[in-house]
């Protein structure tokens, strides 16, 4: 197999697109049908329209659900469980891979697992954004510690009854089991408040400003 489809080297990562997948079989004459005969083989296995993986035997490393994740549907970065986990915020194993994206919030369920899609308002997209690498690199969108915590609490939760912010900080902090010793090791304050004044959500910004003051006791 490997000395038949020596062009497959010219990739360098198991996580392809249509358009990497044209580009190394640019010479063949009928490009779309060599790669739907690819398909077809097992050669490659489609995990979305226009998203494909190479099979693990022409691979030189395993494939990554987070470098998935920002090909399957984007613009669209890492956060939300699936980095609070990264980080050790929370305990839990996380399964689904949980992004942000620009555009209408999506989930897609595929052979390789689920991915799902939260949509924030573009003004704070990008902000708290960084490359994090996968591999050696390897690099995929992922949002910074502080964005993530923020995200979350964004998207999953809201301000409900409670009045003070001390009483909401701790209702977050036991209902999702946040592990404080590894929040006070990873997050910049500094950066978690900056980034807070930029979401327009008096939840978001009490847990924060009841974080920080906690944290720099």
């Amino acid at each position: 197999m490997k000395n038949d489809l020596s062009y497959l080297k010219k990739l360098k990562t198991p996580e392809l697109t249509t358009s990497m997948l044209m580009g190394a079989l640019s010479d063949y004459e009928d490009v779309r049908g060599k790669i739907s005969a690819l398909s077809k083989k097992g050669i490659i296995k489609p995990i979305k329209q226009g998203v494909y993986l190479l099979n693990e035997d022409l691979c030189l490393r395993s494939y990554s659900k987070e470098i998935l994740a920002n090909l399957i549907y984007g613009p669209s970065y890492i956060s939300l469980e699936t980095a609070l986990s990264y980080y050790g915020f929370i305990p839990e194993r996380v399964t689904t891979t949980t992004s942000i994206c620009i555009g209408r919030g999506k989930s897609f369920s595929t052979p390789v697992g689920d991915f799902e899609y939260y949509h924030i308002k573009d003004s704070i997209y990008s902000l708290g954004v960084q490359l994090k690498e996968v591999f050696s690199g390897v690099f995929c969108q992922y949002a910074t510690p502080e964005k993530a915590l923020l995200d979350f609490l964004h998207i999953k939760e809201t301000k409900g009854a409670f009045k003070k912010q001390k009483e909401y900080f701790h209702y977050i902090l036991d209902s999702y089991r946040l592990d404080l010793q590894n929040i006070e090791s990873t997050i910049s304050c500094k950066k978690l408040q900056n980034l807070a004044e930029q979401y327009p959500f008096l939840h978001v910004q009490w847990f924060s400003n009841e974080l920080t003051r906690k944290l720099l006791k």
